[in-house]
């Protein structure tokens, strides 16, 4: 049955690295009503590795029509991971959208390191590969100039499916500032792409609200997947920002929100902290409001991933390990990353250690290094947790031992979820 058009049903797509769904949300009830997932591949087919765009395209199509045989569909809103660009060139892509994991922007990393803007202008710390978009635009630049000369717009990674949605173009104030070395946090503008030593005929779209309506769905897709032509497409925004917007309009600050996946991500919500030294992980970005918000970075279920592949399944009664005797070194990076004996400084070999004394300590270590990032950034507050370390009862118990204040766990797209609708309900 379908469901009343005043119910306000917002079908979110929530493009993450790993994993791309389309969650129908009931911005009444704050409630689920369907969710399609896709994995987000990665093709080696052409110029560097990148996101398969057609295909996430089609399973979005996909999902909308089935949405729209069983259900009424209000408004779409994207959101997406961070540190991915479309280069555009007239309405279409110039460049493959690249895969920030890929190394080749580190082939001139020390060239890039000399002329990207400092931290105390951006918030943004150095990070590997693409993590910094401007290190994106410097290497493509450099090594596909015939193709970039052709640019002529960038599109943030949400804005360019709401582009693909509705036609109309824009950037959005959270996507723009999250480890991009684009955006200037003290003077509220972007920086000049002439920095990088790009042509600054490229231009980024205008600045809009995550909850701007650019646009009715266009009329080519309404038809192919069934919905009405005149739903409403909203600019959409960074998800991990999406993921503070209950709690700003809804708790009382200071609080603390930990976000966790292939990235755990801890924001201090109504800290005045913002005049850091730069750190490894630690960051200052703006949430949908244009807010400044403190907040620390690591690679934690990627390092959890590459940490458990080395195991050695055959050991049932092997040694010991406590996480207190272990340090983890390179956290920010999750292929470098290692765990090292503080007494030794010797890498430990996992080869020798019994499976389910690896995971306790992967998992405490983890929370640790959680725990440290929330006292650079001075988080404080009730915690409000989500995501799949949720359900790992070693990180969460670590965590709540020495978290000072009440700790909240929520589903893992509700935190997301109910941030969209927030921002829907109060047309911020």
């Amino acid at each position: 049955m379908k469901t009343k058009n005043s119910r306000n049903n917002i079908a979110v797509l929530d493009i993450g690295k790993t994993h791309a769904k389309v969650i129908l949300f009931d911005a009444i009830e704050l409630k689920e009503l369907a969710i399609f997932q896709s994995n987000n591949n990665i093709l080696e087919d052409s110029l560097y590795p990148h996101f398969d765009v057609e295909l996430l395209k089609a399973f979005i199509i996909r999902s909308l029509s089935e949405l729209s045989k069983n259900f009424s569909v209000d408004s779409i809103f994207t959101s997406t991971h961070g540190a991915c660009m479309a280069l555009m060139s007239k309405g279409k892509l110039a460049l493959p959208v690249l895969d920030y994991e890929f190394q080749g922007p580190n082939q001139i990393k020390q060239e890039y390191d000399e002329i990207r803007p400092s931290f105390s202008q951006t918030g943004t710390p150095r990070m590997d590969a693409g993590l910094n978009l401007g290190a994106q635009l410097y290497w493509q630049n450099k090594f596909f100039s015939d193709d970039f000369a052709k640019v002529d717009q960038i599109l943030f990674w949400p804005q360019f499916w709401s582009y693909w949605l509705s036609g109309i173009a824009a950037s959005e104030i959270s996507y723009a500032s999250s480890h991009s070395d684009l955006w200037d946090i003290r003077k509220e503008k972007f920086i000049d792409l002439f920095t990088y030593g790009i042509d600054t005929n490229i231009k980024y779209p205008p600045l809009r609200s995550a909850a701007t309506i650019l646009g009715p769905l266009r009329k080519d897709l309404a038809h192919e997947t069934g919905l009405p032509k005149n739903v409403p497409v909203y600019c959409g925004a960074h998800d991990s920002s999406l993921a503070l917007v209950s709690a700003s309009l809804n708790q009382p600050l200071p609080c603390t929100i930990l976000s966790t996946g292939t990235w755990v991500t801890l924001f201090a919500l109504g800290s005045n902290k913002t005049d850091i030294l730069e750190q490894p992980g630690l960051m200052i970005s703006c949430d949908c409001f244009g807010s400044l918000v403190p907040n620390f970075r690591f690679p934690a279920g990627k390092i959890y991933e590459n940490l458990m592949q080395k195991q050695n399944k055959n050991v049932v009664e092997g040694s010991t390990i406590e996480a207190s005797d272990v340090s983890l070194i390179n956290f920010e990076n999750a292929e470098k990353a290692q765990l090292i004996y503080k007494r030794s400084n010797l890498e430990i070999n996992f080869q020798d250690i019994n499976t389910l004394e690896q995971e306790r300590v992967i998992s405490q270590i983890l929370a640790n290094q959680t725990l440290i990032g929330s006292e650079m950034i001075g988080a404080e507050g009730p915690m409000i947790c989500s995501g799949p370390f949720v359900n790992n009862q070693v990180y969460l118990n670590t965590i709540k031992q020495n978290w000072s204040f009440n700790i909240f766990c929520e589903d893992d797209h509700l935190g997301l979820c109910k941030g969209i609708a927030s921002l829907v309900k109060n047309k911020i």
